[in-house]
């Protein structure tokens, strides 16, 4: 009988890939608002580095075409107008709903608490996704989720975005522990992997 331990779970393609996305529209988002530019320009002007980074994703959990073709429908990186209440969600509510949400003090504060929350959680789905369907090559794996987290970390604040390091810290004080904590519904499998990556990241990106 095999032991359970070393079996990974099966775990959605779809639901995967959704986590990564969602998470890096939301950076594109908050980046945008923060920028004060529209979407389609600030896509545009970081077209390349988006190009590398979905190449890097596909790679990371040898995704099928079909299933990259999802963000194309979610519309994150098409030109449309961000609602503040947007906002506030990817900000994890930093603000109370109130009339003066869209005040411009307000939208900043939103969009930079938005931008650094989903950095962490794009980290976090990055993470999942190797853990779940990458190879056993963590080394690799590593480099793929340095390299995406490397191009997205300045895309906030323009002079204020965030450094690899720092996305790295946000991620492991304030999402990793809800993984590895005894009280953690996850498997011991995917527990053993997220301490993998955590400590070859910490080589990568702790700099």
């Amino acid at each position: 009988m095999a032991d359970q331990g070393t079996v990974v779970p099966a775990a959605s393609e779809t639901s995967l890939v959704r986590d990564v996305f969602g998470a890096l529209g939301g950076i594109v988002e908050c980046g945008a608002s923060l920028a004060r530019v529209p979407v389609g320009e600030f896509v545009a002007g970081r077209r390349g580095d988006l190009d590398r980074v979905l190449e890097a994703v596909r790679g990371l959990g040898n995704f099928h075409p079909e299933t990259m073709d999802i963000l194309d429908g979610l519309g994150y990186l098409r030109e449309h107008d961000i609602p503040v209440t947007t906002l506030l969600l990817w900000s994890g509510c930093i603000e109370e709903f109130t009339p003066a949400l869209g005040e411009p003090e307000a939208v900043r504060r939103m969009a930079r608490m938005g931008a650094d929350l989903q950095l962490a959680q794009l980290l976090q789905a990055l993470v999942g996704v190797a853990s779940f369907r990458g190879s056993d090559d963590v080394v690799a794996n590593a480099g793929y989720i340095a390299e995406v987290v490397g191009m997205v970390s300045s895309w906030g604040e323009p002079g204020r975005g965030r450094s690899p390091r720092e996305v790295l810290l946000m991620w492991r004080v304030a999402v990793l522990p809800g993984v590895l904590m005894p009280e953690s519904k996850s498997p011991e499998i995917i527990k053993r992997r997220f301490r993998e990556y955590a400590h070859m990241l910490e080589e990568n990106l702790d700099q």
